[in-house]
């Protein structure tokens, strides 16, 4: 047997240390930043003027600073914000290949995470959504198709847009991450939603890959940037199966499978965002289950959920409360828009969310108030 030295034994007693340094820093109810351990309590915008609110043309930011202002007040700390969309306003492209970030496109969102942070509130920064593949315009699906499942052009954006993008806004503190897609499943030939065309659906690879290359260049160009992706249902976010018929389920953004696809070993996820709503059975049901059901080992945000009068029996007062205590690192109602535009039967949502901060406020303030005062 080999014997080891004193200078083996201190190695690996400091190393130890490390990994217990980083094991303890590392939990899984709550999402690290600016030095904080916070419960994200919050919502949804997602957005003022559909994929027009950055790049060319005017950002309502008077309208930003309502939406903040408001979330402040009630005690919330994170709003889940969409950037690119469907790609018809940013980022800019030439022929079918994305050429930059879109004229305004650092500018407007630089300016929309000054004022989120003036009112101590965070951005969860959604890049791409499903709404890709429904665009209705033929150039730009095409374009999107291409962005989706062909390697050189998914690094041209990364090249020409993303990478310019975190670069100039690296360690601003409103940024509490960055989501590569809103649902990617709906565009999937195993999940896909309506309107979005059959013959325009890609793979789950595909979206494994993008996933992989688009998290590894926002790892290299910010080393403390978080990454995310929201899942449409825990079907595509876990390999835990509590029914024992129908859909069987597969975490398709575990690190080894997103590196699997796309090759970058910093490809992958800092944390999980999921969404919920009553199609979904019990057994996928987040509300019914703790966080730790799901065996992740990352933290999970739940990012998208109405608020009838109960959710999955849950009274819709209790409803962040609960997350907060089975063990979840989040939950943003859907959505301040919905209010705001008044459309029909869904307008209660983003008030019952603001008095679901306001609870976690008075019950929790050390995990949902936002201290640091740091502006930039």
């Amino acid at each position: 047997m080999k014997q080891l030295t004193f200078r083996s034994l201190l190695l690996s007693a400091v190393l130890l240390v490390a990994a217990g340094t980083t094991l303890r820093a590392q939990t899984l109810d709550r999402i690290e930043h600016d030095g904080q351990k916070l419960f994200l309590s919050g919502g949804n915008i997602a957005w003022i003027n559909f994929a027009h609110d950055v790049g060319p043309g005017q950002t309502d930011l008077a309208r930003f600073d309502d939406i903040f202002k408001s979330v402040h007040e009630h005690g919330g700390n994170t709003m889940r914000f969409w950037v690119h969309i469907d790609g018809t306003n940013s980022p800019a492209w030439s022929g079918d290949t994305v050429s930059g970030p879109g004229r305004g496109t650092i500018e407007d969102l630089r300016a929309i995470l000054k004022d989120a942070w003036s009112h101590h509130v965070t951005l969860l920064l959604s890049l791409w959504s499903f709404d890709m593949l429904r665009v209705k315009d033929k150039n730009q699906l095409v374009r999107n198709e291409k962005l989706l499942t062909d390697s050189a052009c998914t690094r041209k954006y990364i090249n020409n847009a993303l990478i310019p993008i975190v670069e100039a806004l690296k360690g601003n503190p409103a940024i509490i991450g960055w989501e590569v897609f809103n649902e990617p499943e709906g565009m999937t030939r195993p999940f896909g939603f309506t309107g979005v065309p059959v013959s325009a659906r890609i793979s789950m690879r595909d979206v494994q890959r993008f996933v992989n290359m688009v998290a590894g260049a926002i790892h290299r160009t910010d080393p403390n940037a978080k990454v995310t992706n929201g899942s449409w249902s825990l079907i595509s976010q876990t390999d835990v199966n509590l029914s024992k018929k129908g859909t069987q389920n597969y975490n398709y953004y575990r690190d080894d499978r997103l590196i699997a696809a796309g090759g970058d070993p910093k490809g992958t996820l800092d944390f999980y965002t999921v969404h919920y709503y009553k199609w979904q059975s019990a057994s996928i049901t987040p509300i019914l289950h703790s966080a730790s059901t799901w065996k992740l080992k990352k933290p999970l945000v739940v990012a998208e959920f109405f608020l009838p009068n109960k959710v999955a029996g849950v009274p819709y007062q209790d409803v962040y409360k609960t997350y907060y205590k089975e063990g979840y690192a989040g939950a943003l109602v859907w959505q301040w828009f919905d209010w705001w535009r008044k459309r029909p039967g869904i307008t209660d949502n983003w008030p019952r969310g603001l008095q679901n901060m306001d609870s976690l406020k008075t019950d929790y303030p050390e995990e949902v108030t936002i201290k640091t005062t740091n502006q930039k």
